[in-house]
């Protein structure tokens, strides 16, 4: 297995790598959070949060999203994976972040980055401090329905499950094995990148924004954060709020 991670370790240092060189030779690059709405009928309001990337306290781009939830006023926040990383130099100061994740409903799963990084266990403790529900492949009762949230795995292949309401994820694939109609939300692929059009990199067979499946409906959100550098090169950070 640790012939794994430094794969997976230098697949991240190229992904990143490539990343900072289109942002130089193509431009358009785009540090503001831009706030994505969709109405699905929830009867509430969720925010939904993968690849926030925290590395350190007073980081811009976390600070911006949260002074964007508070303007906002959600029922539920959802952190959906890679909250942290292998960057990720001050664990401690993550509570100060987790604290002003204010709603009445608090959900997370957790992602690649975690577990790469070996801080799976430490991540969800913090979690759980501030009232988070993390869900491992389970369901969870909400005030807006039945919830079920995928944990990451390495081989990519999810348990099927059946139903139409809410499914959380940081993994899209997870769509692949979603049935009964339900709106599955995912990050992980930090939008790709896009350029004229054309996706020239990504991590997932869905790349960015509303999927119609045949069993599901699928939206890939573009995350708040970066692990290298925050670049962002055509896809701005997105806090995608659900009503």
């Amino acid at each position: 297995m640790p012939g794994v991670s430094r794969r997976k370790a230098l697949a991240a240092t190229l992904f990143g790598s490539l990343a900072a060189v289109g942002s130089i030779a193509l431009g358009s690059i785009d540090y503001g959070l831009e706030v994505t709405k969709l109405e699905v009928g929830l009867g509430g309001r969720v925010a939904f949060l993968p690849d926030v990337h925290y590395h350190f306290r007073g980081e811009a781009h976390v600070d911006g999203a949260l002074k964007a939830l508070e303007r906002l006023d959600p029922d539920a926040v959802v952190i959906a994976g890679d909250l942290v990383d292998e960057e990720t130099k001050d664990m401690e100061g993550l509570d100060s972040v987790l604290r002003r994740t204010e709603a009445r409903v608090k959900l997370a799963v957790l992602g690649n980055h975690e577990y790469w990084s070996g801080r799976a266990s430490e991540t969800a403790n913090a979690l759980r401090r501030w009232g988070f529900e993390v869900l491992v492949d389970r369901f969870a009762e909400t005030p807006f329905g039945r919830v079920f949230g995928y944990d990451w795995r390495e081989d990519r292949r999810y348990a099927r499950v059946v139903t139409d309401g809410l499914v959380l994820a940081h993994d899209p694939n997870v769509a692949d094995s979603v049935s009964g109609g339900a709106f599955v939300l995912a990050g992980h692929t930090h939008g790709g990148l896009v350029v004229g059009g054309l996706t020239l990199l990504t991590n997932s067979r869905y790349n960015r924004g509303l999927y119609e499946l045949r069993g599901a409906r699928l939206y890939v959100s573009r995350g708040i954060g970066q692990m290298f550098h925050q670049v962002r090169v055509n896809s701005r950070p997105e806090l995608l709020i659900v009503d």
